[in-house]
Formats: C-alpha cells, sequence, structure tokens
C-alpha cells in the first residue's frame, strides 16, 4: 500500500453526507480504501456498499436491522466482517490502519465514535454540529491533547474553513485567540427552508411531510426539520463560535435563497470575502477528503451568478434561532440541552404527534425549567442528556399530546 494511502471509515455510510462521501472517493481513483463502513437501518443500501468497496467492516447499529441482515447475508459478506453496536463502530473509529473517519451520523450518539477517533488521533471529517453544540468545549479540550484533527464538512464551515486559509491565516480551532484580532465577523448562509414566505397561520397547519422538502439540499427528514425552523441555523452559528472561537456577537446568519454563497468573512480592513459554490455537498467534502489540495472534479452545472439575494434572519418568525443565539451566551450546558430537546421534539414532530409550533416552545420550557451548570467530564455531559431527553418526553406527553 502506498504511504499517502488514507484509509476512511464512513459513520452513516447510507445517508446523504455518506452517500456523497462515496460518490466523492470513488472519483478520485485509488488513493483511498475504505476500511469501515456503518448504517442503522438502511441494510439494502449498506449491502449494495459492502459489495462495491468491500470494506473490512460494515457496523449496523439497529438491532432488527442487524438481525435482519445476518439472516440474509450470513456474518460475512466477500471479505467484509458484519458487525453490531458501538462496540463495531469503536473498531472503526480507533484501528490503527484507518488514517479518517466520516462522522456523517447526525444527532448526539455520535459522540461515542467521535470520541474514540479522538483518542486514536484520526483525522474527523465532522457533519454532526450537535455533538460541537452539546460538549463542544470539551471535544476541542480533548483535541489538544491528541493529535487528531477535525475538519468540517458542513458547506459553511467548511466555506469558513477555506476563506480563511485563502486569506493566509491558519486552522487553529484550538486557540481561544488566534481569530479575534484577525477576523471582525464570521455570516453563514440559510435558504430559509420551505416555509420562508409563510406566516403565522400558514404554519400551524405545517405537518411532517411538508417540513422534509427543502428547496435546494437533499437532506435527512431530521436535518430538514431543523432547516424549516432554523434551528439548524442556530446551531451552526454555536459551532462556528466553537470552532473559531470569536464571541456570538461577531457570528450571525443571513437568508440567501439561491445557496450559492455559503459563507463570508469580514475582515477589519472593511474587506469582504465570500465562498460561492453550487448547492452541491460533494464540494466541502471533497476539499476535507483531500485538505488542503483540491483534486475533486465536479461535474455540476455551470456556476450561475445571477439572481443573488441576501435577507436578514426574523427572530419573531423563527424562534429557534433566536433560542440558539440566547443559548451561545450562556454557555455551560445550555447547548446541550438545546440539542436534546430539540431532537425528541423533531422527533415527535415526524411522527405526527405534536404541531409543528410546538417545537420552539417546548424548547424553551425545557431550558427555562432545567438547571444550567457546568460539566466536568464525559460521563457526566451524557447522563445530562439522557435526563433532559426523559425531560422533554415527560413533558411533551403531559403537556402536547
Amino acid at each position: 500500500m502506498a504511504n499517502d494511502m488514507k484509509t476512511i471509515s464512513i459513520l452513516g455510510a447510507t445517508g446523504s453526507i455518506g452517500r456523497s462521501s462515496l460518490d466523492v472517493i470513488s472519483s478520485l481513483g485509488d488513493s483511498f480504501n475504505i476500511f469501515g463502513l456503518s448504517c442503522h437501518k438502511n441494510i439494502v443500501l449498506l449491502y449494495e456498499q459492502i459489495i462495491q468497496f468491500n470494506p473490512v467492516y460494515a457496523i449496523i447499529t439497529d438491532q432488527a436491522s442487524y438481525e435482519a441482515f445476518i439472516r440474509q447475508h450470513g456474518e460475512e459478506v466477500n471479505s467484509t466482517k458484519i458487525l453490531f453496536g458501538h462496540e463495531g463502530m469503536d473498531i472503526i473509529s480507533s484501528n490503527e490502519n484507518v488514517s479518517t473517519v466520516i462522522a456523517a451520523i447526525t444527532g448526539f450518539p455520535c459522540i461515542y465514535s467521535v470520541l474514540s477517533a479522538i483518542k486514536h488521533n484520526k483525522t474527523i471529517l465532522i457533519a454532526n454540529k450537535e455533538i460541537l453544540v452539546s460538549a463542544g468545549n470539551m471535544i476541542i479540550s480533548q483535541l489538544k491533547n491528541s493529535k487528531a484533527t477535525i475538519l468540517p464538512i458542513d458547506s459553511e464551515h467548511n466555506a469558513l474553513l477555506q476563506i480563511i486559509l485563502s486569506s493566509g491565516l491558519e486552522y487553529k480551532i484550538n486557540d481561544a485567540h488566534y481569530y479575534k484580532n484577525k477576523i471582525k465577523n464570521l455570516v453563514i448562509t440559510a435558504s430559509g427552508g420551505p416555509f420562508i414566505d409563510y406566516n403565522f397561520k400558514d404554519l400551524q397547519k405545517v405537518i411532517a411531510k411538508d417540513a422534509i422538502k427543502h428547496p435546494t439540499w437533499n437532506m435527512g427528514k431530521k436535518i430538514s426539520v431543523d432547516s424549516s425552523t432554523m434551528m439548524n441555523k442556530g446551531l451552526e452559528i454555536i459551532e462556528a463560535k466553537i470552532l473559531f472561537n470569536l464571541n456570538i456577537e461577531n457570528i450571525t446568519a443571513i437568508i440567501h435563497r439561491q445557496s450559492k454563497i455559503h459563507a463570508f468573512v469580514e475582515f477589519f480592513d472593511g474587506t469582504v470575502i465570500s465562498h460561492m459554490s453550487n448547492p452541491d455537498m460533494k464540494i466541502p467534502i471533497s476539499y476535507a477528503i483531500t485538505y488542503p489540495e483540491r483534486k475533486f472534479i465536479s461535474d455540476g452545472n455551470f456556476f450561475s451568478y445571477d439572481n443573488l439575494t441576501f435577507e436578514e434572519v426574523t427572530q419573531d418568525k423563527f424562534p429557534c434561532y433566536r433560542l440558539a443565539r440566547e443559548v451561545a451566551h450562556i454557555g455551560k450546558n445550555s447547548g446541550l440541552i438545546l440539542n436534546a430537546a430539540n431532537e425528541i421534539s423533531v422527533e415527535y414532530f415526524l411522527e405526527d404527534r405534536i404541531a409543528y409550533l410546538d417545537i420552539p416552545n417546548i424548547i424553551e420550557d425545557i431550558l427555562e425549567s432545567s438547571e444550567i451548570i457546568n460539566h466536568d467530564s464525559f460521563d457526566s455531559i451524557i447522563e445530562n442528556d439522557k435526563e433532559i431527553r426523559e425531560l422533554t418526553k415527560d413533558r411533551i406527553k403531559t403537556k402536547y399530546l
């Protein structure tokens, strides 16, 4: 094997980010090798990926899906070993042969695998904003004590990284002060989601199948709902605060319906530099995979520069965004509370058990009734996350069902 070969594990290989990552890797030739793939329930697609990429391990995290896969295909497909659950996830995140881990799973449970990858000094391409919002400061502290690297593949944070590096600055997520006297403001963009032109009366009628129809991006159900409530953008400004160490007053979001400009960086001399590309997740993913080089050749449509518009985010219309900005000011475990309450609320909404407008009300209710504290260990973070999820479920059952 060549010395510059990258051996990659993809956590969440059957999701939109995972599929795009495999498309990118397929296009880059033989410099990349797949060590591990994981999925939750989509075992049909996982089987196809196993046949195509021949990983050493494939992990299934849903018990029933794992058992169904084993009944149909056995515990080994060609030379790929099929494993179940967290133990398997740890193997593909920490194995000495793995150089790069792509964290493409949404939600807080991804934290276990990311921590394992940090401990074992991997390059981690992270599309999961929830764990940075919930435990960002402790994750950064773990990075300081390792040789691991985190590269964002969310389009907005990847765009910020590209602008910063193109401007002659370094990427220093472990440095609390480096950017504060070099960057004035960070601005990320939002499409506005499917309900940008709805009024309050229209929002009262929204159901789950409406909320997952994103106007410009092809995403999973949970993140599509977050985009529609603007919680996704709220989580992203908190993530930007953690990654780039600016005060929240210097980080904002604006609505850009065309999703062609992904971020701006404002410098103290009055210069504003933007990152532009068609809305294709393969572009930020490819940059992170081949970082710091650009080797991917896009097959996308010609870039059009016309009809670029910008609007302010109306916090009255998007209370989830307001709540996220408030949490960014509060700090401590408030991001954990926000994220856990949101994940449970969105889960109930997707099951058509609560109304769309209940989501921000539930989150605010849980924030107001939960204790704001500092955590000194990952065990306490994980326990607090469980407590908030149970509290949110109980509050929904007693007040909203």
